[in-house]
């Protein structure tokens, strides 16, 4: 039976503005449920995927995060979602390597837990990614529940979208929800899920659905990104940074790859991280960021990170 490790998980609820004081309670219970339900898992020695599957459905469910219901709304007032799930185990292949996994959803609306049905791809089906209503009745042949696409539309964002047409909305941008983490047998996971960007055209898809820019995970580690969707995609953010890992802390590597991928395009983002030795990091450029770390030797906490320092000559 494989030795057992401490077990890691990092969960973001979003990097952008800095919102509305009388939201940050309430978001910070919701991220520590978050966190609590996915450290439950890792402390009974369940899996980093189920792990960081559950933390993500808790966010998605509450409608101050923009994943799920309270999702954002395009332009033409209609939610459309994306999510990705990735996993690395550490059964070994022929060729010694840890063996990887993927599943993505984009451009969905009757999907309560767009999380779910991206994993119900990576498991249940040859592919890595499926869209719109193919992927809607995937999920009905699968028995994740439909429901009608105006039942994801909380009333905060049926608001925003409102003021946004008649631009008067200046709130908060914060987008994007996500978790990574390493469980006791050593797997790493990572899961992402997104209304996407407010205002967006009407069947656009951002890195959150895309493999190695929203979300990765390898045998060095997981991470899941948020922020400026198309900045995370050209950059491959998640991929380049993961791979980057070594001697130096995440957060260090975080930092600089923010600082080489990120900044140079004038944009933001922002990335949560855990390696393959427990360490977890985070780093962004947005005015905040919000995270919740658990370790089974540190317990619980929350963060309201402020943005990262500039970086003249980002180097590891």
């Amino acid at each position: 039976m494989p030795k057992l490790e401490p077990a890691a998980l990092i969960v973001h609820g979003g990097a952008g503005m800095i919102g509305p004081a009388g939201e940050r309670p309430a978001r910070k219970r919701a991220m520590m449920n978050a966190l609590k339900a996915g450290a439950a898992i890792l402390r009974a020695g369940g899996s980093a995927l189920d792990a960081v599957v559950a933390s993500v459905v808790v966010l998605e469910d509450d409608p101050l995060f923009n994943a799920g219901f309270g999702s954002t709304l395009n332009i033409d007032g209609a939610v459309e979602m994306d999510a990705s799930v990735m996993v690395a185990t550490p059964a070994r292949n022929r060729e010694g390597e840890a063996t990887a996994t993927a599943g993505a959803v984009a451009a969905v609306s009757r999907i309560r837990n767009p999380v779910i049905l991206a994993r119900a791809v990576m498991e249940r089906t040859p592919h890595i990614m499926m869209a719109g209503l193919g992927a809607e009745q995937f999920a009905s042949g699968v028995g994740i529940k439909l429901c009608a696409a105006d039942e994801m539309i909380s009333e905060r964002a049926r608001e925003r979208w409102r003021l946004r047409r008649e631009k008067e909305n200046g709130s908060a941008k914060h987008g994007t929800v996500g978790a990574a983490a390493i469980d006791a047998r050593g797997q790493l996971a990572a899961a992402t899920s997104t209304g996407g960007v407010p205002g967006k055209m009407a069947g656009r898809v951002g890195d959150s659905a895309i493999i190695g820019a929203g979300t990765f995970a390898s045998a060095w580690g997981a991470a899941s990104a948020t922020g400026h969707g198309e900045a995370i995609m050209m950059a491959s953010l998640c991929r380049e940074t993961v791979e980057a890992f070594g001697a130096p802390p995440p957060t260090r590597i975080a930092q600089v790859k923010i600082a080489e991928l990120i900044a140079p395009q004038g944009l933001e983002a922002g990335i949560i991280l855990v390696d393959r030795n427990r360490r977890v990091g985070f780093a962004h450029n947005a005015e905040t960021m919000e995270v919740g770390i658990f370790h089974t030797s540190s317990g619980l906490t929350h963060r309201w990170a402020e943005p990262m320092p500039i970086l003249r000559k980002p180097r590891l």
